[in-house]
């Protein structure tokens, strides 16, 4: 692998050198202060924040502190790293001279570990490394490896506001290895209310309910497939070795609801599904917001799905969008759902992944996510849950029969009774099945299925199914 070049600062602090550092190599990018999977990158080039950095508390002398971070495979762009000692709050740590930096890293390559390496090793203590001052002229962008999960070794900082269910991807490298936890006591931090969500324990009254959808002329594509199972749920195969591709169950084109669905309000999703597949770990999805200010999928405005891979059975997994600053901001602005793409996995399964999908729902909190018990009939019980059946036109029948003429009786003398005319035959000359007026018409909206390779949107798919529509009796 080619050598990096490096940005070198030479200071002074106790008599020991510090050294901005690219990794030479990267043959470890999985981080080792962090969770296991932090394959999310998080943009932070034209986003509606400007810094993002992790709180972390060392066990013991340190020589390495450092984020992995990704440039969207051009090596083009900025990112400036730097490192102070905490010190009671986010406003008093970086008033202070910091330990290290800051130090801008340009145009560094893609999946870099960028940070401060100590010839004299840092004394164990609590610090906060942050990363700031995004660019990048191409516009493709620069960020940092995160996962949407709480991390019980860093607390994330965005802006300098404390972001639960978020952790960076993290290098700490310690002289001795600590026999124990790697990390120590984190600093009580509160987040600030976020103003979402609503105290309804019950799901919004629009809602997918894979029963209710006609699947049978859902196309087998090379990488998904999907079929109704018996029992009406969703069955969706995603085949071994799919590189780079995500998977759509896009409901943006077909999104049609009365009421508006407002993001405030129904911030999260949650999707009842079950792993076929248990013993292979393929990783977390992942969820693209179509709402009112972003319509279409776009970098930075995504939300990881993660997956219990150790359960066998039912198993509710829930999208929490709030953690995304750019969503948070508009849905407090007023924002509505236009839909979402959910990408059944966000990487390149060793084998094939199989899954059942029961039902796809929006909630106010993550606890009544949790908490519902799918019977939908008993949460909206004013809700017809039968699919529409399309019925064929009516066929005609034949002409009624003709009766006799009644017979007349002498008294009072009546007059001639009248000609009984032909009735009225069918005109072989013209369509006799066409519906009158009156008739019902039905109509089916339906699925797109997409497939994303290398970050294009391509239609491959057909309409497959009706949305189903509840509604909430209104007080």
């Amino acid at each position: 692998m080619k050598k990096l070049l490096a940005f070198l600062l030479v200071m002074m602090m106790a008599a020991s050198m510090v050294t901005v550092s690219f990794a030479e190599d990267q043959e470890n990018l999985v981080g080792n202060f962090n969770p296991e999977d932090t394959g999310s990158a998080l943009q932070m080039l034209n986003q509606s924040f400007s810094t993002i950095g992790s709180v972390f508390t060392t066990v013991g002398e340190t020589t390495r502190v450092a984020f992995v971070c990704p440039s969207w495979s051009d090596d083009v762009g900025s990112l400036t790293v730097t490192l102070w000692t905490w010190d009671k709050d986010y406003e008093t740590t970086i008033a202070a001279a910091p330990v290290a930096g800051p130090t801008a890293f340009e145009d560094f390559e893609d999946n870099s570990v960028i940070g401060f390496e100590f010839e004299t090793p840092l004394a164990a203590g609590t610090y906060y490394l942050q990363l700031s001052d995004a660019v990048d002229e191409k516009g493709s962008g620069v960020g940092v490896w995160s996962a949407q999960e709480t991390y019980p070794g860093q607390a994330v900082l965005r802006d300098g506001e404390y972001v639960k269910k978020l952790s960076l991807r993290m290098y700490v490298d310690y002289v001795t290895e600590p026999e124990g936890n790697r990390y120590g006591e984190l600093p009580k931090l509160e987040g600030p209310k976020n103003d979402l969500g609503c105290d309804d324990p019950l799901p919004f009254e629009t809602y997918f309910k894979m029963a209710d959808f006609d699947l049978s002329d859902v196309p087998a594509g090379d990488q998904v497939e999907f079929e109704q199972n018996e029992d009406g749920t969703l069955h969706v195969l995603v085949v071994e070795g799919a590189f780079d591709c995500k998977y759509d169950l896009n409901f943006y084109n077909f999104f049609d609801v009365d009421d508006e669905i407002l993001c405030k309000d129904y911030p999260y999703v949650a999707i009842r599904l079950k792993l076929a597949n248990i013993e292979d770990k393929a990783g977390a999805g992942e969820m693209f917001m179509y709402t009112s200010s972003v319509s279409g999928a776009t970098g930075g405005y995504s939300t990881a799905i993660k997956y219990d891979w150790k359960n066998p059975d039912w198993q509710t997994v829930v999208a929490d969008p709030t953690v995304v600053a750019q969503f948070k901001n508009n849905a407090l602005d007023g924002d509505a759902w236009l839909g979402f793409r959910f990408d059944v996995l966000n990487g390149t399964p060793a084998n094939d992944v199989e899954m059942d999908i029961d039902w796809i729902a929006f909630f106010g909190t993550e606890e009544a996510a949790l908490a519902f018990d799918g019977d939908f009939t008993k949460a909206f019980p004013e809700k017809v849950t039968e699919v529409p059946v399309v019925t064929e036109a009516p066929t005609a029948t034949d002409a009624p029969a003709v009766t006799d003429a009644p017979v007349v009786t002498d008294a009072p003398k009546p007059t001639d009774a009248p000609v009984v005319t032909e009735a009225a035959t069918a005109d072989p000359g013209k369509d006799n099945t066409e519906p009158k007026d009156n008739d019902v018409k039905s109509g089916l909206p339906g699925w797109a299925l997409a497939c994303i390779i290398g970050g294009a949107v391509v239609i491959v798919g057909a309409v497959i199914g009706i949305v189903a529509a509840a509604k909430k009796k209104k007080k």
